[in-house]
């Protein structure tokens, strides 16, 4: 399967830093999701969980409570400002 790069971070840390085939995230305006080759987008995050599946591993999740996404040439950056 093809993947793209997630970098998840918050002021305090580097959560997450590697591929993944898909990510969802809980946009202000609905549920959002990425996958490899994505449009460019900029998007604003609620409180929610952000999932990041990569090919048939378990999901992995964070909880956030408000953050931001951007998708640009398979790089998501994913600035939360805090997680749950």
């Amino acid at each position: 399967m093809k993947v793209f790069t997630v970098e998840l971070l918050s002021p305090e840390r580097v959560l997450y830093h590697g591929p993944a085939t898909m990510v969802i995230a809980p946009g202000a305006e609905g549920e959002v999701g990425i996958l490899p080759h994505h449009m460019p987008l900029l998007v604003k995050l609620k409180e929610g969980a952000i999932k990041i599946l990569v090919n048939q591993e378990p999901e992995i999740e964070f909880q956030i409570s408000s953050g931001y996404l951007e998708i640009v040439n398979d790089v998501c950056s994913i600035i939360v400002v805090n997680t749950i």
